[in-house]
């Protein structure tokens, strides 16, 4: 895994703000407009006017306008001025919780978001599993260039059987309150900064050995790449220069709240077919072996 740091991260300013279950929203490509305008509506303050000033879900390709991220810009740069979104003070890991009931248990799904050192696929540690596209990528770099920050966290998983990276964090959370949230999903989020330098330094030599597979986020890393080489082409970037890195949620591939769910999807304008048919024109190419039966077969 490459190498991830401590960071000086922005957060919101409860006194202004008020809850932090009214300025949450989920990450931008799972918004649409009908969601959109509800977060705009619950607080002015909500994070989906930086994270989605642009809705391009009806449109196939950008349009050349780039009010929407400049007003992203500005604005975010007027809540950091009016104290609204505020710097730790110190460089922190943050250990993040969401704790979520499926099938009539509950979960925390326990990881950490750090800045990443970003690589190219073909010369590192960090792996993807799926294909992006220009739009998507197209309008994270457009808001990446006019805000200047990463507004949402690719998410990665690394092998870490025994949890002991996310156990050695947790240790500076035990006396702390935790900033808590929940979604629209009923999820609860929690998150505690941790500034120990000790406890930050032992973490990164853990994981500095461990691939990263990105679980979500593909748009957002392949942006940040893309970031980097539109800088660097203007500029020297050190080694330190913030577009070295990129924010991301890192997670053990073993924690018992990580739960994979399957993905349903319906198929329309194609022939009539029976499920015996289907497995026999699989059978063309695939291994296929009855499981179960009835509905959940």
């Amino acid at each position: 895994m490459p190498k991830i740091q401590a960071f000086r991260g922005l957060r919101y300013n409860l006194a202004q703000v008020g809850s932090l279950s009214e300025v949450v929203t989920p990450p931008y490509d799972v918004i649409d407009a009908e969601l959109h305008q509800q977060l705009l509506a619950v607080n002015p303050y909500n994070f989906v006017r930086l994270e989605l000033p642009v809705d391009h879900s009806a449109v196939d390709e950008y349009s050349g306008d780039d009010s929407g991220y400049q007003t992203a810009a500005q604005l975010f740069r007027q809540w950091i001025r009016d104290g609204v979104l505020q710097h730790e003070p110190d460089p922190a890991l943050y250990v993040y919780h969401q704790v979520f009931d499926f099938e009539g248990r509950t979960y925390t799904r326990r990881g950490f978001l750090t800045r990443i050192g970003i690589e190219k696929f073909s010369e590192g540690n960090i792996f993807p599993h799926e294909e992006t596209h220009s739009k998507a990528k197209d309008d994270r770099l457009r808001l990446t260039k006019a805000c200047q920050a990463n507004m949402s966290p690719i998410f990665g998983i690394y092998p870490d059987p025994l949890n002991e990276v996310q156990t050695l964090l947790e240790a500076q959370t035990v006396s702390q309150a935790a900033l808590e949230a929940v979604d629209a999903d009923g999820v609860l989020h929690r998150v505690w900064p941790v500034t120990d330098q000790n406890l930050i330094g032992q973490a990164a030599m853990q994981i500095e050995d461990k691939p990263l597979f990105i679980a979500d986020g593909h748009h957002r890393y392949e942006t940040a790449l893309k970031y980097r080489e539109v800088l660097a082409e203007e500029t020297e970037l050190g080694p330190t220069h913030p577009a070295n890195f990129v924010l991301g949620l890192v997670m053990s591939m073993d924690d018992p709240g990580l739960q994979v769910l399957p993905t349903h999807r319906l198929f329309s304008g194609v022939a009539a077919i029976t499920a015996n048919e289907l497995v026999d024109a699989a059978g063309d190419s695939f291994e296929c072996e009855p499981y179960g039966s009835g509905p959940e077969a």
